[in-house]
């Protein structure tokens, strides 16, 4: 009986990097990664790191990468991204056309009426929005770059290699429901990540308790999570509070609010870490570079 997929190339799977002596600084390298992708730029910080809108966000540039010219079917059209949208999770398809009308204000995707049918219309992401999704390859690469520095894919990706985004990019659309179910089996991570800010502020705090006793954040945590996810202190106090109820961080609130993540949460991002690392190392050898 023929197999139902493909067989899958040889690749470093996450049991096989969970092994790998420099796994935990590998993890050590995302979180660091995460925390500062973007830089200080407030609009990517907030918007890009809420799952719905930065799924989107890349599936545009995935489909765009794999577009076949003589095949109008593979273009960047809303259509097509609010089919694949739906393969993550994402819709309504209203939804998914605001997020579109919103890269499209903002100079992100660019519109052009179809010659066949001037009411129809093709996008295609402009140069800022590869450019901005390179940083986002570069920083899931760079943990693997960590592991096998020897391996000319990763360091292609952590140098944003323009030619090795758009066959790293085009390969994606072939693992989105693996991609998808890396989210499902990661309840605790995927709570954080899809809540406006929610990334950043989980990367946050992961990296400001790591080196401190008993793995508490500094006082006044709410705060600086707050600046560095582009949200507000409001909104950072009740997400945290949420995932304190769920048993993914405590909190102590006397004197200044410290929070730390409890083991569950601990375990489930480094586990998170090594499922994604390990897709991510597939999808760059679904072909030849």
């Amino acid at each position: 009986m023929p197999s139902e997929h493909p067989p899958l190339p040889p690749y470093a799977t996450a049991e096989t990097l969970k092994r790998h002596p420099r796994f935990e600084a590998a993890v050590s390298n995302l979180i660091d990664g995460l925390a500062t992708l973007y830089g200080e730029d407030r609009w990517r910080i907030r918007e890009l790191s809420e799952y719905k809108r930065a799924v989107t966000f890349m599936l545009a540039i995935c489909i765009a990468a794999g577009e076949r010219e003589a095949e109008p079917e593979t273009w960047l059209t809303v259509a097509r991204l609010v089919q694949l949208a739906e393969i993550m999770a994402i819709g309504p398809a209203r939804r998914v056309r605001r997020y579109v009308e919103e890269m499209r204000a903002d100079g992100y995707l660019i519109e052009t009426p179809m010659a066949e049918d001037r009411r129809r219309h093709r996008l295609r992401p402009s140069e800022a929005m590869l450019a901005i999704d390179r940083e986002w390859v570069a920083v899931f690469h760079a943990p693997l770059a960590l592991m096998m520095p020897d391996e000319p894919r990763y360091q292609a990706a952590v140098a944003q290699d323009p030619d090795f985004h758009q066959y790293y990019r085009a390969r994606s659309l072939m693992t989105l429901a693996l991609a998808r179910e890396t989210m499902v089996e990661h309840p605790p991570v995927d709570s954080f990540l899809h809540q406006a800010g929610g990334a950043r502020i989980l990367a946050t705090l992961l990296q400001s308790a790591r080196d401190q006793f008993g793995g508490w954040t500094e006082p006044g945590f709410y705060s600086l999570a707050a600046e560095r996810s582009a949200t507000t202190r409001v909104h950072v106090r009740s997400m945290l509070r949420n995932a304190a109820a769920a048993g993914y961080v405590e909190i102590a609130e006397s004197r200044g609010a410290r929070v730390r993540a409890t083991a569950l949460l601990i375990d489930d991002f480094s586990n998170w870490s090594a499922d994604s690392l390990a897709t991510t190392d597939l999808v760059s050898l679904l072909g030849t570079f």
